[in-house]
């Protein structure tokens, strides 16, 4: 049998997940004059999934990084 481990970068996101990640790029978005469906706001809405994978979970935390992307 094999001993497959799951990296905790693959685990799936959930709704409130999801919920937390929206509300955080819509945020920056706004703030920033950015509409969600530019370029920029996808590059934006990577880093900030990837940054709550790596367990920046806290809305207020995830945004000031977000914007710090910036």
């Amino acid at each position: 049998m094999l001993d497959t481990r799951v990296h905790p970068l693959d685990l799936p996101l959930f709704s409130s997940d999801l919920d937390v990640i929206s509300r955080v790029l819509d945020a920056v978005c706004a703030e920033r004059g950015l509409s969600r469906n530019t370029p920029e706001a996808e590059r934006l809405g990577a880093v900030i999934i990837q940054l709550y994978r790596q367990g920046a979970k806290d809305c207020a935390k995830l945004t000031a990084l977000a914007q710090a992307y910036l």
